[in-house]
């Protein structure tokens, strides 16, 4: 693997935050470049967690930052968006097998994720890390919006049974992630439960 230009990385990172930054559609509220920018903090403690090299906590990083640019764009495959947009930029600094490595991070995160090796685990986590965290409540609120927007749920009932079904289907793949999200994540998941239970119970009596 050869990386060819080491000092380009961080200019395209930030060069990429502050096109996406200004392009980015005003009803992003959950894909924006705080996601984008959390993603790549919690990616950055796996790589320091794991001892990776340099070469490839270069790609990761990279991965990280790129995985959502094709929202500019379009939502819909926006993994392939982003992947072929992205190429012209990588292309004369990074070799094709680094490319490929960063194509498959960003592929990693198209649910339902897939990860194919560890360095594809890493980014596919970092991208739902919130599942497991303290700030579930805000960050889904904000999907929750986003999705409204674009007609994949319609009401708290929808967005209710999508949480449900998605928590249920997860799971983290990296062991950090394991040991340090999945029990709040299954807390979450009890308590999206009991407010079915409840909402059911009151359309009864009703």
């Amino acid at each position: 693997m050869e990386l060819h230009n080491k000092e380009s990385y961080p200019k395209l990172c930030l060069d990429l935050l502050e096109e996406m930054s200004e392009k980015f559609p005003s009803h992003l509220t959950y894909h924006t470049i705080e996601h984008i920018i959390d993603v790549a903090n919690v990616c950055d403690h796996y790589i320091k967690e794991y001892k990776i090299q340099d070469d490839i906590a270069r790609l990761i990083r990279i991965a990280a930052i790129s995985h959502d640019y094709g929202y500019i764009f379009s939502p819909e495959e926006h993994e392939e968006r982003s992947i072929k947009e992205l190429r012209p930029k990588l292309n004369g600094s990074f070799s094709d097998e680094d490319i490929e490595l960063i194509n498959g991070m960003i592929r990693a995160t198209k649910v339902p994720q897939k990860p194919k090796n560890f360095y594809e685990e890493i980014v596919a986590d970092a991208d739902l890390d919130y599942l497991g965290r303290d700030d579930y409540n805000e960050l889904s609120e904000n999907l929750y919006q986003e999705f409204l927007h674009y007609g994949v749920v319609s009401n708290d009932e929808q967005w209710l049974e999508l949480q449900i079904n998605f928590l249920e289907s997860h799971q983290y793949h990296v062991s950090l992630a394991l040991e340090n999200r999945t029990t709040k994540k299954q807390k979450k998941l009890s308590e999206l439960k009991n407010n079915r239970s409840g909402a059911s119970s009151d359309l009864a009596v009703g």
